[in-house]
């Protein structure tokens, strides 16, 4: 098959697989950054909201529990904060063990600036200086967010803190969640809609399948079903058909037609060469022109013939097929053919058993065809070969001479209607190939035309092997 390879720019399944591919992982990518952004506000908010919370209880806690002025307690309080060992939200922790105690810290100093209340796991220093509000400092090589405000009713510094790692982890945990869920998602999105395009384009592959299959002498419209959207290739395809069809039509009609009336005045042109030739007298510049012009009328006949041949053989619409023996035909043709075939070597390598079913006379036109061309290529007293053989379920016609052969691109293109492989020589209008070709087709065979090794061409017959029946048929 044929491929315009500077035409297949695109493949439609791939461009918008890429395209809806494209689409969903833009669309993920800004959900998950516009998620993680908001989230990693609110944590931040809902953080500082927590220490806010966590300042206002001290202050009510430490008012309650105290019972008296802060001027008179100065014994300071140290809150134990045990180091559980577990930092992050993947290891396991329980009641006793949190996962964070370690990482949150509060103070209470006096308006003197004295410690009175405060967890051991920030030192014995105020951890910032005493400012109302959000704060961010560094203390021991770790960033920590501080709320800080005066308590009026109590005269005290409460101060909640809070390590930034906290806030960290938490955000890296929401973009890990919104970084796995399209991983998976975009797979499995990009696998539905791969099985999607197949269903949706198959009927596109059965349409391709159903135009490579075709014979190249089918021009009957495409009749199979074809979505909604694959109806008007269809409409324009039948339409080309259709002319392609009509026009094929009218240039068998007008070879056919040329070719009967040439065939009449090609008849009285020879009658009377023949004419001149009884009158004239033996002088050779006279004979030289009426040699010419019996090999120009016998061209010109042997092109009527074959183009009459061939617009009955496009006409055919069924075959007489029979039994017949290949030797009688083979005989047959080479009979016919005399005195041509004198001059070369036969050798014939045919059982007298071999039979195929075949329409005789078409057959016999395709073998004196191929026998004709061997003898025109080929040089006087050199062997030409014919054998027939059972290959498998067929049947086996070789005619191979050692004339000069063809090159693989003439062979490619020797079955095609006006195909000469020399213009310049011999007779013909090059149709002599495309008609056995087009015979053996409708044979339901193959015409197969290889150069052999040591020069020369074979041309190969394959048609279908008869089955005989068996005697035990019930």
């Amino acid at each position: 098959m044929i491929r315009l390879k500077g035409q297949d720019v695109y493949s439609l399944r791939l461009v918008l697989t890429l395209l809806i591919l494209s689409g969903i992982s833009v669309s993920v990518a800004v959900s998950s950054w516009l998620s993680t952004r908001d989230s990693k506000h609110q944590i931040e908010e809902l953080f500082d909201a927590q220490m806010i919370q966590t300042a206002k209880m001290l202050e009510l806690f430490y008012h309650t529990d105290l019972g008296a002025p802060v001027k008179n307690q100065t014994k300071l309080q140290i809150l134990h904060v045990p180091d559980s060992q577990i930092s992050t939200f993947a290891e396991k922790a329980d009641a006793l063990k949190l996962a964070y105690e370690h990482k949150l810290a509060f103070q209470i100093w006096s308006e003197a600036g004295e410690a009175l209340v405060l967890s051991d796991n920030i030192g014995l220093k105020p951890i910032t200086r005493f400012v109302q509000g959000y704060h961010q400092t560094m203390f021991e090589g770790q960033l920590w967010h501080v709320f800080s405000f005066f308590s009026i009713k109590n005269n005290v510094w409460i101060v909640t803190a809070q390590r930034d790692d906290v806030r960290q982890e938490l955000v890296s945990q929401i973009m890990h969640n919104a970084v796995i869920v399209p991983l998976i998602v975009v797979p499995l999105t990009l696998l539905i809609v791969s099985l999607l395009f197949y269903l949706l384009f198959r009927p596109l592959k059965t349409f391709e399948r159903e135009l490579i299959s075709r014979a190249p002498n089918d021009l009957t419209p495409l009749t199979m079903s074809l979505p909604k959207e694959l109806v008007p290739v269809r409409r324009a395809l039948n339409l080309y058909i259709d002319s392609i069809a009509r026009f094929i039509a009218r240039e068998r009609r007008f070879s056919a037609d040329a070719a009967h009336e040439l065939k009449t005045p090609l008849s009285v042109i020879k009658l009377h060469q023949h004419g001149l030739e009884s009158l004239i007298e033996d002088d050779p510049q006279q004979k030289f022109h009426l040699a010419a012009i019996d090999a120009g009328v016998e061209q010109m006949s042997h092109t009527v013939e074959q183009l009459l041949v061939l617009a009955r053989v496009d006409s055919i619409n069924e075959l007489n097929v029979s039994s017949h023996g290949i030797l009688p035909m083979i005989e047959d043709a080479l009979n016919q053919l005399m005195p041509q075939i004198t001059d070369y070597e036969w050798n014939m390598d045919i059982t007298s058993v071999l039979t195929v079913k075949c329409d005789r006379f078409y057959l016999l036109l395709v073998l004196k065809n191929i026998i004709e061309n061997a003898c025109k290529y080929s040089p006087k007293e050199s062997e030409i070969s014919i054998s027939a053989r059972i290959v498998d379920d067929e049947i086996s016609i070789c005619i191979a001479d050692k004339g000069q052969g063809m090159s693989e691109l003439q062979i490619a293109s020797a079955t095609e209607r006006f195909y000469r492989v020399n213009e310049n020589e011999g007779i013909g209008a090059g149709l002599g190939l495309s008609i056995c070709h087009h015979i053996i087709e409708l044979h339901q065979g193959r015409l197969v035309l290889a150069a052999r090794e040591l020069g020369g061409l074979s041309v190969t017959i394959f048609l279908p092997r008869e089955q005989h029946k068996s005697n035990r048929e019930i």
